[in-house]
């Protein structure tokens, strides 16, 4: 035994004494030694080992995050107040908008995409790098804005910060493609499993959102590190962290109607949420350049909301947590609407004012110039529109409500619809309140929700944009192949080229040495003047046609479809299948050609790829 220990011991040293040799970049001995055992192990068991500490690397940066943020809102929401607290809910969340505006600008000098988006366009077209600050940069970012009131959440943020932690290291160990998307999801999955204690829910996630259009069957790295993420937050964080809701009612199957008419309401709901979204991101777009503009605007508007409806409030877990344990009077009686006394009336109100503005405080700290994401939101709104169903039922004297049961599912519906992550939903809801009983009305209002956004929009809207540019990755598999092939490797930049001015003897002599069927003909200026093919000169060819009275110029047709150097690879496979032929001119903006392109040569990458995809 000592011997073989004293024998590992001599290799890696040597090893390290061959590796430090390496000019190009510095590692650390830890780095060291897991390019050695690396080495020594086979890949399945090198990315377990991976995932187990990309696992707990991302669940420590989401726990670390998740108790920040919860001890200064618990601090403002129970230490405070209430005279102090509107005072904060007036100033807090303006400050946090432009504190985390000019943070992204001057800190961090950029102006990205919000949410998840540049995630998936690094994964479909940049290899599943990300960029390394992204390890950091969305936690303080997301910490100031959330901990200052910023009504979005957490989870998104940390997902970001698991995805550059897995990406980056798999960078850092020269994994393939293949290897630094399994550990960029694995990441994300731990992140998520960590902020909720939830695992399922985090692989969930992983495949529904982010492993989108691509086939892995290799994914035992991806459920160890969302274990990893899960066990760190059932060891550090307390309950009051955790977001969990043990009491509810037994299902009965009696309620299904109920359960169906949440479904409908979510839905709605969710398409709403959407929606609104996209308008208050269209209204903020005019202010995109201008940016201490736009967090002031945004930061007002959002501080106002806070004051009259103080649930808005950040994350708004704490809020869901009072309902749930039926003290929805305390939520009324901290708010300005106490002067208007406590009858159901006056909750009824209430409930509905904050949750229709919910979506309007987190759109417009998203927009505004806040960090976070829709995760928390959809929650938090769908607890809302659960909680005010069972309320107006109750009131209206219907028997056996199931209140909580109805807040439960509702939350579960309004993520399902938002995000378009049913799965994620229904297991994340059935794990955080261990109410697997409930998993059919679970999938009977996340599947209604689903359906009715997917009936309107069959892409998130958040990221149709991105999908009709082909730059994410979605359930067409297709597309997403095809947007990884880029034109100029299709590109035969061998292609004949001829002069207007060129004999036509000569151009004969080109066709009759060359296996080319088409020739792409320059006028005096070098500019595209149209095309020849072999079946056009055939009489030519074979002598059943005089050549004297015909001119190069006078021969030439326009193609079909002119590619331009800027058209996707999509695009020209249209091109292709309108025009029935196998090539196709590329020019630029000069009109200067470049080449044809081939579409054989798109059908070779294409196989290539999808060989890639499905191993």
């Amino acid at each position: 035994m000592l011997y073989k220990i004293k024998k590992l011991v001599v290799s890696f040293l040597q090893f390290k004494k061959a590796f430090v040799k390496y000019p190009f970049r510095k590692f650390n001995v830890i780095e060291i030694l897991l390019f050695w055992i690396n080495e020594r192990l086979t890949r399945s068991q090198f990315l377990i080992l991976s995932g187990i500490l990309v696992g707990l690397s991302a669940g420590l940066a989401g726990v670390l995050l998740k108790i920040l943020v919860h001890h200064i809102q618990s601090f403002i929401n129970n230490d405070v107040p209430f005279k102090e607290r509107m005072f904060v809910y007036a100033i807090f969340p303006l400050v946090g908008i432009i504190l985390t505006s000019l943070i992204v600008k001057y800190l961090f000098k950029s102006n990205e995409e919000k949410e998840l988006s540049f995630v998936l366009k690094d994964i479909s077209q940049n290899g599943s790098k990300v960029k390394p600050n992204k390890m950091y940069s969305q936690i303080i970012q997301s910490a100031i804005t959330v901990g200052f009131g910023g009504s979005v959440g957490l989870e998104t943020p940390i997902a970001v910060t698991g995805s550059a932690i897995g990406s980056n290291y798999a960078q850092r160990y020269r994994l393939g493609f293949k290897e630094r998307t399994l550990l960029l999801a694995s990441g994300a999955a731990a992140g998520i499993a960590a902020a909720f204690d939830a695992p399922i829910a985090g692989v969930m996630f992983a495949f529904e959102i982010l492993l989108t259009g691509l086939v892995f069957t290799d994914f035992i790295p991806l459920v160890i590190a969302a274990i990893c993420g899960s066990l760190l937050s059932m060891i550090i964080l307390d309950e009051d962290v955790l977001f969990n809701f043990q009491a509810r009612e037994i299902f009965n199957y009696g309620n299904v109607p109920y359960y169906v008419a949440l479904g409908v309401l979510t839905g709605f709901y969710a398409r709403y949420f959407l929606l609104v979204g996209k308008k208050v991101h269209h209204f903020f777009e005019r202010f995109k350049h201008r940016v201490l503009l736009r967090a002031l605007i945004g930061g007002t508007i959002l501080s106002l909301l806070c004051v009259a409806f103080p649930p808005l409030f950040g994350e708004g877990y704490m809020n869901i947590r009072i309902l749930h344990q039926g003290n929805v009077e305390n939520l009324v009686h901290e708010s300005l609407f106490r002067y208007f006394g406590d009858s159901e009336l006056i909750i009824l109100a209430f409930l509905a004012f904050t949750l229709l503005l919910k979506a309007f405080a987190t759109s417009i700290t998203l927009s505004a110039g806040g960090n976070g994401g829709n995760f928390a939101p959809s929650l938090v709104a769908g607890g809302l529109l659960g909680y005010l169903f069972g309320f107006t039922l109750e009131m209206m004297g219907m028997p056996n409500v199931p209140t909580t049961n109805l807040m439960l599912v509702g939350m579960a519906g309004v993520m399902s619809g938002a995000m378009y992550a049913p799965l994620t939903g229904i297991f994340l809801i059935a794990e955080t309140s261990s109410g697997y009983d409930l998993f059919i009305p679970l999938m009977i209002v996340a599947v209604i929700a689903y359906a009715i956004n997917r009936y309107f929009s069959p892409i998130n809207p958040v990221y149709k944009t991105l999908a009709e540019k082909g730059e994410i990755f979605t359930t067409r598999q297709d597309q997403n192949i095809l947007s990884h092939i880029r034109l100029q490797d299709c590109l035969n930049r061998a292609s004949l080229k001829i002069s207007t001015l060129d004999e036509i003897e000569n151009v004969l002599s080109k066709f009759r040495n060359s296996d080319q069927n088409t020739i792409a003909v320059v006028d005096g200026n070098n500019q595209f003047w149209g095309i020849l093919n072999r079946e056009q000169l055939r009489p030519y060819l074979l002598g059943k046609k005089s050549t004297k009275e015909t001119s190069v110029s006078k021969l030439a047709i326009n193609p079909s479809f002119i590619v331009s150097s800027a058209d996707s690879v999509m695009k020209v496979i249209k091109m292709f299948d309108e025009a029935d032929v196998w090539q196709l001119p590329v020019l630029d903006n000069e009109r200067k050609f470049h080449g044809f392109v081939s579409r054989s040569m798109i059908l070779n990458n294409y196989r290539k790829l999808l060989k890639n995809y499905s191993e």
